[in-house]
């Protein structure tokens, strides 16, 4: 097993190798063909892995995202891979209005939106307890994980599937979705309704034959960045060490290592096709065991 005592490594450099961190694989593949598929976030890891994946299997791409120039640059970074029919879309998820705009012009591109993949999200904290916790930073997550990136969108999206006669919706909640965190309220608060709305839409839904579906993160850093304060706890000299120190966050994850964008991507892919025909209402933890249950042998 390698060892680093850089901390100034990138996460990707110094878990490359362990437990499967970045190691190339052959992902599965699904027909998706002639299906156009809408997703939120596309500039970000999640939600650029889970485009080109789809891509990948015959998927048209509606990427959306805030920031333009990476988000062009990662629509035209996807087209090039798969030779995908990708078109980048700026919108603010935030805003009411422009998300019925762009869903009218998605439709009118592309004349359906079979996916719906609801993943721009972050978390936005002053790392305080309740009574602490910025008024302003907790709207803010309730407006971009919840109301903006979810609730505005399905109602836009879910009338066009209803009338196609079909369609999956899948949202982007987090492992502190099923469980809770301490000082993260409101990243907490906005996780868990997404992962409670998603059940909600998934009974309603049914009957028009469309899916929702919830895919829970774990710790994903992003590869390019230092290492994050969850991270900075990891003994590289001494991994072993790793697994008996409870402060340690890899004391509490059974596959010790952080997640990957594609560890997402393939589940994004299961819920878009139709080997996902019979499964809905659900929210799948992609965490490494990280919510299993308790990692001491108490």
């Amino acid at each position: 097993m390698k060892k680093h005592g850089n901390r100034n490594d990138d996460v990707r450099t110094m878990f490359t190798g362990m437990y499967g961190y970045g190691k190339e694989y052959q992902p599965a593949r699904a027909d998706l063909g002639g299906r156009v598929a809408l997703i939120t976030g596309t500039a970000g890891m999640i939600g650029f892995a889970a485009a080109k994946r789809l891509a990948q299997s015959g998927c048209a791409i509606a990427a959306w995202d805030l920031c333009e120039d990476s988000g062009e640059a990662k629509a035209r970074e996807i087209a090039d891979a798969t030779g995908g029919n990708v078109v980048f879309y700026k919108v603010d998820v935030t805003d009411r209005q422009a998300i019925t705009d762009a869903v009218a012009r998605v439709i009118a591109d592309f004349g359906k939106i079979d996916v719906l993949f609801c993943n721009a999200g972050g978390n936005w904290g002053n790392r305080k307890p309740v009574y602490e916790f910025d008024d302003e930073l907790f709207r803010r997550n309730e407006r971009v994980n919840l109301t903006g990136s979810v609730v505005w969108l399905c109602r836009e999206v879910i009338p066009h599937m209803i009338r196609q006669g079909k369609g999956s919706i899948i949202i982007t909640s987090s492992v502190c979705g099923v469980t809770g965190l301490r000082n993260q309220c409101g990243f907490v608060g906005s996780k868990f309704a997404v992962s409670a709305l998603t059940r909600s839409m998934a009974l309603e839904y049914a009957r028009d034959n469309i899916r929702v579906n919830c895919i829970a993160p774990g710790s994903t850093p992003r590869p390019e960045d230092k290492l994050n304060p969850l991270w900075d706890t990891v003994d590289f000299e001494n991994f072993e060490k790793n697994f008996s120190n409870p402060e340690n966050l890899l004391y509490d994850i059974p596959i010790p290592r952080p997640a990957e964008p594609d560890d997402m991507a393939g589940l994004v892919q299961y819920f878009a096709s139709d080997d996902a025909a019979y499964t809905t209402g659900q929210v799948v933890c992609v965490d490494g065991g990280w919510t299993a249950g308790f990692s001491g042998n108490y």
